[in-house]
């Protein structure tokens, strides 16, 4: 117990630190200069004696850091440096920060001497965080189509880019999406890459909590999420239009409801012809690992695509590189506005799973097709080929439904 005059019993000592669990003011004004409301909560104070050096500051115990005054005006004049390490039998130290008060700069050193922290990290911005994020084994795991949203989501939060990361507030965080005019779903891209970004600093002890979770995305829109299917009249347009390898390739969605990387990601070795399927290597879920029937009106559709390719991809530019989903968007888009037709990618998917539904197609099957969680087993899925003739005739219905 340290006992001091005018306060008997209120100041503890706790190895080199005091607390005082009263709410003296006298012993406030005579331990140091602190904030009085702190000293009332218990609040710990570092300090080795209490001998005040002038300008209401104090000696602090020897490793624990030091603030200095800095002459002459300046906004934030105290500076806080720790030590870091010992190069023979000088110390290496380094600046902790710049402060406007000295109970500001106590408060940050003692902050730090409880749960200390790479001073390198603390100078890490929005971007060098999003770059180191970008080269971890989690990001090489995401899909094409992920990473595409991430960078988009990324370029939304440019005012942010340069500013470093350990400093940046939730309500910097909400400007950003508030700002954002390209509605809800860019809004939880936005959210989502900023939580993938906290969860990488807690990873390494950057940060310790995920502010993200905070984060206001607003509500979708019914009307903007609602998918719309290829009418019968729309795909008998698409047939009298084969002789375009973009309308080629929607009737192969159409007829397969694959989605959009799945298809452009097929390799000539996991397309069997002679047995009317091919392979799914690479999706978005476990689910979607999978064999797909493919009709028999679109089989020439795949041999010519095979045959036009000198590469291991199926789908390929006229220089042999695999076509990007973004490629195929666009020119999808272009294709259909000239066909007087404005659909998704995905939508495609949906006239398969809308037409097979239709024609009494027992679920469990369409599942199976476009990589819907199923009850079935991956050894059966695959190595069952009875099976294999039951999917084959489900989306031949299809086309019985159209040209029929």
């Amino acid at each position: 117990m340290y006992k001091r005059q005018g306060c008997d019993t209120c100041v503890i000592q706790i190895c080199d630190t005091y607390v005082c669990n009263k709410s003296h003011s006298t012993v406030a004004s005579r331990i140091v200069s602190y904030p009085e409301e702190k000293i009332k909560k218990g609040c710990i104070i570092p300090f080795l004696n209490y001998k005040m050096k002038g300008n209401d500051t104090m000696k602090l115990a020897n490793g624990y850091g030091s603030i200095t005054k800095l002459h002459g005006k300046r906004r934030n004049p105290y500076m806080v440096r720790i030590t870091t390490g010992w190069n023979d039998d000088k110390q290496i130290r380094e600046i902790l920060g710049y402060y406007p008060s000295y109970t500001k700069a106590l408060d940050s050193l003692s902050e730090y001497n409880r749960e200390p922290y790479d001073i390198e990290n603390m100078k890490l911005t929005f971007s060098d965080i999003y770059n180191r994020w970008i080269e971890s084994d989690a990001y090489d795991k995401l899909s094409d189509s992920a990473k595409k949203g991430y960078k988009s989501a990324y370029k939304k939060y440019s005012t942010l880019h340069n500013k470093p990361f350990i400093n940046i507030k939730i309500a910097d965080l909400q400007r950003c999406i508030n700002d954002n005019t390209s509605g809800y779903v860019s809004n939880r891209e936005m959210k989502n890459l900023a939580s993938k970004l906290y969860q990488y600093c807690m990873l390494f002890e950057i940060i310790r909590e995920n502010k993200a979770v905070l984060l206001d995305v607003g509500v979708p829109s019914a009307t903007k999420n609602e998918k719309v299917p290829y009418s019968d009249e729309e795909i008998d347009i698409l047939w009298k239009h084969t002789d375009n390898d973009i309308v080629k390739l929607i009737l192969i969605y159409i007829y397969t409801g694959v989605r959009c990387n799945e298809l452009l990601h097929l390799e000539k070795q996991h397309l069997h012809l002679d047995e009317q399927y091919f392979e799914v290597i690479k999706s978005k879920t476990k689910s979607g690992i999978r064999l797909v029937p493919i009709a028999d009106v679109i089989i020439p559709f795949f041999k010519y695509f095979t045959n036009k390719s000198s590469s291991k991809w199926v789908f390929t530019s006229e220089k042999g590189s695999r076509l990007t989903d973004d490629w195929y968007r666009r020119l999808q888009s272009n294709v259909l506005n000239t066909l007087g037709m404005k659909h998704t990618t995905h939508e495609a998917r949906h006239t398969c799973i809308t037409q097979m539904t239709v024609h009494n197609v027992n679920s469990s099957v369409i599942k199976e097709i476009v990589g819907h969680k199923s009850a079935q087993s991956f050894t059966e899925r695959v190595y069952t080929h009875v099976y294999m003739k039951t999917k084959i005739d489900a989306v031949n219905r299809i086309h019985t439904d159209v040209k029929g």
